[in-house]
This record gives structure tokens, sequence and C-alpha cells, in this order.
């Protein structure tokens, strides 16, 4: 495995592939599924943009695009099978979760060409959204909200 691996082999297939579609009809991905959800996990981890992932250090033979690495993650992410990978991660590791502590943030977020659960924000004078979390003292996010409009959630200190 790659230098920049989040998780081994082994574990992506035991606990994330029987969540996630693979093509039918047929097709196959030149690139190792195993490695994009590699790829997939490190730019969540690391919070970079999808056009900065390393591509070259998280593939081990051809890498694919950017592009590539980011429509397998909106495919699985529209059919919620991302979320039902982590949601069995979770449920099946929960002795591990340390609710000694827990955290609940929010980032807002601009949201310059508008869309969806967007909302004028006057303090920031812009255009926002906002994205609550809640994580365990060791800050493994547990669960996010759906997005919600710029002020939600907001306080002002004017």
């Amino acid at each position: 495995m790659p230098e920049y691996a989040v998780l081994d082999k082994d574990t992506i297939k035991i606990w994330i592939m029987p969540y996630l579609s693979v093509a039918k009809r047929g097709f196959t991905s030149k690139f190792d599924l195993l490695e994009i959800v590699n790829a997939i996990l490190y730019k969540l981890k690391s919070g970079c943009q999808w056009r900065f992932l390393p591509l070259g250090h998280l593939f081990s033979g051809e890498a694919p695009s950017w592009n590539t690495v980011f429509q397998h993650y909106r495919k699985w992410c529209r059919k919620d099978e991302w979320q039902k990978a982590y949601t069995n991660v979770l449920i099946k590791n929960k002795d591990a979760i340390d609710l000694s502590l827990s955290h609940i943030d929010g980032s807002h977020t601009p949201a310059l060409r508008g869309g969806e659960c967007v909302e004028y924000q006057d303090h920031k004078k812009r255009k926002t959204t906002n994205a609550l979390y809640f994580t365990d003292n060791q800050g493994l996010p547990l669960a996010m909200a759906r997005p919600q409009a710029g002020n939600h959630s907001d306080i002002s200190m004017r």
C-alpha cells in the first residue's frame, strides 16, 4: 500500500467495500477501488481540495484524475452508501467511542454561487451555509447535520 494509506487494504475490504456498489453491465474500473476508497478517506481526513489529492502517492499503478475519485465519492453519497458504511463502522466499534467529553461545533461556509440552504449572514456580509458536527473526546465525528441556512444556530456579538 502507498505511504499515504489511511487504512490498510484488508480493513477497507472488510469494513467499507461491502456497502459500496460496483459498476454493473460488465464495466470494470481500470483503477483499484480499494485505492479509490483510500484516496477518498485521505481527502476527508486531511481536508485538502479534491484537485490537490497526492494521487501519485495514493495509487500503486497508474493514478486516475482527481475528478474520477470525486465521481466515485459522489455516486456513493447519492446512494447513501457512504453513510451506511460509516454508520456500520461506528456501530460495530461503539466500545471504542470516548463519550467522556463530546463536542458540538459548526462551520459557516461562504456560498458565493448560492445553492440550497443558503441565507445571507449579516455579520459576514455574504450568503453562507452552516454545518453542525458532533464529535467524541478524540475528535471522531459521530454525526453531522444536513446543511442549514447561514443564520441557523448563529449568535452575532454586536
